[in-house]
């Protein structure tokens, strides 16, 4: 009987605490000041017409400036990227810096010199308005630059977990580019981990698809991961 008592016990404490964990609301926002500076390791695996190609590079996000409304200057410069063929490798020069500026909730409000083989704000998030918990989902529209379609984004927050030895939010993100047909116009699915306490991003794993790249001669199809360098 005692047995009996004990078992029940800890699995009602057992779904407590995860109804708790399920319940548990969380406020997004870049969070971070000036001279902040996070470094990310990048690979991408590409399709390239049946070929496999391995781009590999860093990326270096500065906080430049928190203005007096919240928002957030901030520079993104990318390493030298290296691009794998079969036993080939082919060194890239590092593109110009990229200045972007953030509000608060990640909506990209400007963005100059915005060059090179990636776009400039990759693995960057969009916060809702309101406090959320898991399995909660929102939205938003990126406009294109230089020509470029709007992308469409949807968010999911999935949980809260670890990554490496920080905390992290779990969010499922799914893209397309507006008005493509299904199947056609670039997509992507695949999952961002955040910081909760800066809003930024710690790491990334994305499907990447129908990806117009300058000087490329077709849409490139790849996986693409970022992770956090400490």
């Amino acid at each position: 009987m005692t047995r009996v008592f004990r078992a029940t016990l800890l699995t009602a404490c057992a779904l407590m605490s995860l109804s708790a964990a399920i319940a548990q609301e969380y406020t997004l926002k870049l969070n971070v000041k000036e001279g902040d500076t996070f470094k990310y390791r990048m690979s991408m695996e590409i399709d390239f017409g049946g070929q496999s190609v391995l781009a590999t590079t860093t990326i270096t996000n500065k906080v430049l400036k928190v203005e007096e409304n919240g928002n957030i200057q901030m520079e993104s410069a990318s390493g030298e990227m290296v691009i794998k063929f079969g036993d080939q490798e082919m060194p890239q020069p590092a593109p110009p810096a990229t200045r972007i500026t953030y509000k608060p909730n990640g909506e990209i409000v400007k963005m100059e010199s915005a060059q090179g083989l990636l776009p400039s704000n990759i693995g960057g998030a969009f916060f809702p308005d309101k406090p959320v918990k898991a399995s909660d989902k929102w939205s938003h529209t990126i406009k294109g630059q230089n020509g470029a379609p709007d992308i469409e984004t949807t968010y999911e927050l999935i949980g809260a977990e670890k990554v490496a030895d920080s905390e992290a939010l779990k969010i499922k993100v799914s893209a397309r580019a507006s008005n493509a047909k299904e199947g056609e116009g670039f997509s992507s699915t695949g999952h961002i981990w955040i910081d909760p306490k800066t809003g930024m991003l710690i790491k990334s794993e994305m499907q990447l698809k129908g990806w117009q790249v300058e000087g490329a001669p077709m849409p490139i199809d790849g996986t693409l991961k970022m992770e956090l360098v400490k």
